[in-house]
């Protein structure tokens, strides 16, 4: 899931969810309380109290196995795909994996060249190692010496270059608490000692030229930077918006640096990069299951996860984002194998979809939604998993102590179904009340644009988002396979494929009730 800085609402149980307690035996007390919710959360429903499916769905909905789910997801987020970085190795290793498995379960490839991969435009960044230099020049312009780029001066470089500007060595420490950074602008400027994160936010905004850091680990290594292939720049037009390129000089060159400026009044620092731009692997893997209704198979049910996760860390520690979304990965996995077993296929298609760029701001999903394989008129829903494998433990507003995972063994997010179709959300909430039996929870509708169904609600796509909720582990080394609940996961699963069903065999589509425009951007709350 992306990170973006969105305040946490407070939790809400809604009425429909609080009904659905019924479903399933509990003790015998106000059903409306909030200790009757939370008994109720904290084990699942007996199978043997929920309503079968029907017969020509069923099979395919047992199928879905924990263990099965537990197999797949030891792979995907395992350390040889090295956190799943959208243009990385490891990426092309997962993608490759859920390709075989969209062929082996008898998906039909509608990608690019009749492959499963649809390609989003990406580049690996990084500098010319034989063009790109800093300098030294005094104030008459003569050089004093040169340092290129990968021989003491690193780290994540990824703009074109040919800054010039007078030397400053700026002491965060003599500063004080609130020094005056307005000297530093159209300045080189290097830091001379440690500086706090929001430090130097600062003073990037007083507009320096460029910024050198000391760090000899970082100026030791050249780090390719991953990027959307935006084509050329209007570097007029986009030059307020973005950052100068930063520079981690080694110790030895840093004092060579200051030495300089010590004895060469008015020194100044030329940095010049030419970055080269390499294509790089990053698809959405898409598969299709074709209806069986030659009138309805046009109309499409989209499935969705994201495949990608943050990657290694600067430490070098491997983010396997098991949760984040190796599990909502993993549901993928699990309904598209539970419709091939089913054998019986349901009218209307299915449009299976794992998003690369996700972590990146939902770019895979974007880039499908703008340039769709199939009409997005035609696609009736789009259904998103997305963090499906925990039990939430995350902070509880109202109760103002944290949520314990036990308290979460049968709690589900439903997101953004109620946004634009209100016969999408009631059958939601249908399906899981006759065949599945979470408690569902509606107080997350401000992660609703955090996650790739956000790119086809733009599309005035009815979407439902599932979402097992946040915890400690949220885009840390530790979101490992350990910690994931299989049963929940594959419970999640079966009521995906419940609702997609669904969807697929109804005789009309869901209504739209409302537009994107009319939601105010997706902001409308239940």
């Amino acid at each position: 899931m992306t990170m973006i800085a969105s305040p946490r609402p407070f939790r809400l149980i809604a009425p429909a969810a609080v009904l659905l307690l019924s479903a399933w035996p509990c003790p015998a007390q106000d059903t409306g309380s909030d200790d009757a919710v939370l008994r109720a959360s904290r084990t699942a429903p007996d199978p043997a109290t929920l309503d079968p499916l029907p017969a020509d769905r069923r099979q395919g909905f047992a199928s879905i196995d924990p263990e099965l789910c537990r197999e797949w997801l030891t792979y995907l987020a395992s350390d040889e795909l090295e956190g799943r970085a959208t243009g990385r190795p490891g990426y092309r290793l997962a993608a490759e994996f859920v390709a075989a498995k969209f062929a082996e379960w008898g998906l039909q490839p509608v990608g690019d060249d009749g492959t499963y991969f649809q390609s989003v435009p990406f580049v690996k960044m990084a500098p010319d190692l034989q063009t790109s230099w800093l300098a030294a020049v005094d104030a008459d312009g003569t050089e004093l010496f040169r340092v290129a780029v990968g021989s003491g001066v690193g780290g994540p470089i990824g703009e074109n270059s040919d800054a010039i500007g007078e030397l400053c060595v700026f002491d965060p420490a003599a500063a004080g608490d609130e020094p005056d950074l307005t000297p530093l602008r159209d300045k080189m400027v290097l830091l001379d000692g440690r500086v706090s994160p929001q430090s130097q936010w600062a003073i990037w905004r007083a507009g320096p030229k460029a910024l050198l850091t000391v760090s000899d680990e970082a100026a030791a290594r050249i780090d390719e930077r991953i990027s959307l292939d935006t084509g050329p720049r209007d570097v007029v037009r986009d030059a307020r918006r973005r950052r100068p390129n930063g520079y981690a000089v080694s110790t030895e060159l840093a004092q060579r640096l200051k030495d300089a400026a010590a004895a060469h009044a008015g020194l100044q620092l030329r940095a010049h990069v030419e970055v080269t731009r390499q294509p790089v692997f990053a698809a959405n893997v898409v598969g299709l299951l074709e209806g069986s209704d030659p009138s309805l198979k046009d109309e499409i049910i989209g499935i969705g996860s994201h495949l990608d996760h943050i990657g290694v860390g600067a430490s070098g520690d491997v983010n396997n984002g098991a949760d984040d979304d190796g599990s909502g990965t993993t549901g993928v996995l699990a309904v598209v194998r539970a419709f091939h077993v089913n054998g019986h296929r349901p009218r209307r298609s299915i449009l299976f979809m794992c998003f690369c760029g996700e972590e990146m701001g939902l770019i895979g999903s974007r880039h499908y939604a703008e340039h769709p394989i199939f009409p997005n008129a035609n696609m009736i829903a789009e259904l998103q998993m997305d963090m499906i494998g925990r039990r939430e433990e995350a902070p509880n507003p109202e109760r103002r102590t944290p949520e314990s995972p036990d308290d979460n063994v049968n709690t589900l997010h439903l997101v953004g179904s109620q946004q634009a179709s209100d016969e999408l959300h009631a059958i939601c909430l249908q399906q899981n009340q006759e065949h599945v039996g979470f408690v569902f929870e509606f107080d997350e509708e401000g992660m609703f644009s955090r996650s790739d169904h956000a790119s086809f609600a733009r599309q005035d796509i009815p979407v439902a988002f599932f979402f097992t909720g946040l915890h400690p582990q949220y885009h840390r080394g530790d979101d490992t396979v350990d910690k994931i609940d299989f049963p929940k996961l594959a419970r999640v699963a079966q009521l995906v494929y419940s609702i997609a069903f669904e969807l697929a065999d109804r005789d009309e589509r869901p209504t739209v009730d409302r537009t994107w425009a009319d939601t105010g951007g997706g902001r409308r709350r239940r």
